[in-house]
């Protein structure tokens, strides 16, 4: 996500804290009855916000509920375990069951080759590009999950560009998505001579030890990629653009472990709503259920995205429908349900449900709409909340900052805002014991010693999130 567009409105992954079963789509139809009924119910949640400090300093960064407290992991430019300055612009974060009590943590970081940021450093075998201005990848954390402390950091994926979300597998991985199409640290589309294409998936396994070899998922397409979820061995994945498609690629074998994706092979393919070709998805109607079929996307790794080369242009000559930026996704209840930032009448964002029908069609319905920022003001990262089943939006808007929650009923409250640092929310995922829910502010890009209200931190917040 970028951090000069500040209204953005998008849900990020949120399938790594699905566990159980968790109907997700239930608190946003609720919400959705409610909105269409004129009328949006509030609730206290678990209490009113109160300035609350920060365990080891004192200063006071969040305002939580009495009974809420809170400890800074991570903050950028702080040294890691491996020596190296902890990257800026984090992002999207997979969160894992480690050994021996321990919790991790697989965090992106959104570096776009700017001044003032910070290379996620490994060594140069592992890295993907090695432009030394392509300052992107993810950092890993290892969490004590009894003190909420970092035990261990380092750099373990590098040389990748614009690692906005992303997902989990499976099999104990992190799927981390470039943002961009370009080659190198040249922000151009076109190949400036030998520089190295970007714009593509990379596995992290939670496991690592040590920085992994980046390898691109090169079938799974070359696009400006947002987040992925993996339901049934199918790779679902979205596009960060106003005319984006909605994609899946679908392996020659079914994955089971890290690097399969990468060296299975497959199919990319992109959605579209049966007998009507380009399908505009601004259009519809909350409540209305397409049937859909998929359509072949030829060539997935394009060198260009001009002249009709690109994934979606592909995609949208076979009648793909055209989504105004689909971004967040995540699966739950064998269904998937993704988000279009700024789509609908009012450019306030949808959320979609995606049933599967079979291997080659599926129904799509428009399950919320957002009739403006009075409502739901761009909620960004996603998460369920295992002991209650209430989904936590972190609000991307251009004022305050927020996390916020909504019941199985469809009310909403507020959980948590910012008071020290002024940027957005980002990353939340719950530890898996659903104790301690992780969250990030992303952080901007500065020079020198960073100043607190621009710094990227990590919090650790945990208290009676059953006690609502």
């Amino acid at each position: 996500m970028a951090v000069e567009d500040l209204t953005r409105r998008r849900f990020v992954q949120g399938s790594a804290a699905l566990g159980g079963g968790i109907a997700l789509g239930g608190p946003i139809s609720a919400l959705a009855a409610h909105t269409a009924e004129g009328r949006v119910k509030r609730t206290v949640g678990y209490g009113p916000l109160r300035d609350t400090p920060e365990q080891d300093s004192g200063e006071v960064y969040l305002q939580l509920p009495k009974g809420f407290r809170y400890r800074i992991i991570s903050r950028d430019t702080e040294p890691m375990s491996d020596g190296r300055p902890t990257p800026g612009i984090f992002d999207g974060t997979g969160c894992f069951a480690g050994p021996r009590g321990t919790v991790i943590l697989i965090r992106n970081h959104e570096n776009r080759s700017r001044a003032n940021e910070i290379t996620v450093d490994v060594p140069a075998g592992k890295r993907y590009d090695p432009d030394v201005n392509v300052r992107g990848g993810n950092t890993k954390l290892v969490v004590d999950r009894g003190t909420r402390r970092v035990v261990e950091s380092f750099g373990v994926l590098g040389g990748t560009h614009t690692n906005c979300a992303g997902g989990v597998t499976p099999w104990g991985s992190w799927i981390t998505c470039e943002e961009i199409f370009n080659y190198g640290s040249v922000e151009s589309n076109v190949t400036p001579g030998t520089g190295v294409p970007h714009g593509y998936c990379f596995e992290v396994p939670a496991d690592a030890r040590r920085a992994v070899n980046a390898v691109p998922i090169v079938a799974a397409g070359r696009f400006a990629h947002e987040a992925v979820a993996m339901l049934d061995g199918v790779l679902y994945e979205t596009e960060d653009r106003g005319d984006a498609a909605f994609y899946r690629f679908v392996p020659d074998r079914r994955p089971r472990e890290w690097g399969d994706l990468a060296t299975f092979g497959g199919t990319l393919e992109a959605l579209m709503v049966r007998n009507r070709p380009n399908f505009d998805a601004d259009a519809a109607n909350p409540g209305e259920t397409y049937p859909v079929e998929w359509v072949t996307v030829d060539e997935p790794n394009p060198p260009v995205e001009s002249d009709g080369q690109s994934t979606r242009a592909q995609a949208q000559a076979k009648g793909a429908a055209i989504f105004n930026r689909t971004e967040g996704i995540w699966e739950a209840g064998g269904r998937l349900y993704f988000d279009c930032t700024t789509g609908g009448d009012a450019g306030a964002g949808q959320l979609w449900q995606y049933t599967p029908r079979g291997k080659s069609g599926g129904d799509l319905k428009l399950i919320f709409e957002s009739p403006g920022a009075d409502v739901l003001d761009a909620p960004d990262n996603l998460v369920v909340v295992p002991d209650t089943g209430d989904v936590f939006l972190q609000e991307d808007g251009g004022g305050e900052q927020f996390v916020r929650g909504v019941t199985r009923r469809g009310e909403i409250y507020d959980f948590a805002k910012t008071v020290l640092n002024s940027t957005e929310f980002c990353g939340g995922c719950f530890s898996p014991d659903g104790r301690t829910f992780f969250v990030s502010q992303q952080g901007d890009r500065q020079a020198g010693t960073p100043a607190p209200e621009l710094q990227a931190v990590t919090y650790a917040i945990w208290g009676p999130f059953e006690q609502k």
